[in-house]
């Protein structure tokens, strides 16, 4: 990291990793606790995968790459498995959801007790 780009690009990709992290919730220790959770969910792939990816490009190039290449590749792993944690994270909440919906729906007959008026069609 000897450039200005360089540097601004690796804060950026450490950013982002933060920000695809961030769960969301109705306060500051909801929000803290899921996205410390999140993190610590998706930590063991990322590493992992940062590990196996590291040890083939050495293969491959002869070197190991230097400590912001492996973190550069660490972020991206890392973001790529949040989108998809998070991805499957809130498709489980919106089926939750719509299955406590469907377990009470919402028809006239519950709003207004007694009354299930039949609308007369007029055919004009």
């Amino acid at each position: 990291m000897k450039t200005f780009r360089e540097k601004l690009t690796f804060i950026l990709t450490a950013l982002a990793y933060l920000l695809f992290h961030i769960r969301t919730g109705p306060d500051l220790a909801t929000i803290a606790t899921g996205t410390f959770m999140q993190m610590m969910t998706t930590l063991p792939y990322a590493v992992g995968f940062t590990y196996v990816l590291v040890v083939i490009l050495r293969h491959l190039g002869g070197a190991t790459p230097p400590w912001d290449r492996i973190l550069r590749i660490f972020f991206t792993i890392g973001i790529l498995f949040a989108f998809f944690f998070a991805l499957y994270e809130y498709g489980d909440r919106a089926e939750k959801m719509r299955i406590q919906q469907q377990k009470k729906p919402a028809t006239v007959s519950r709003i207004w007790q007694n009354e299930n008026r039949k609308v007369p069609l007029y055919w004009a």
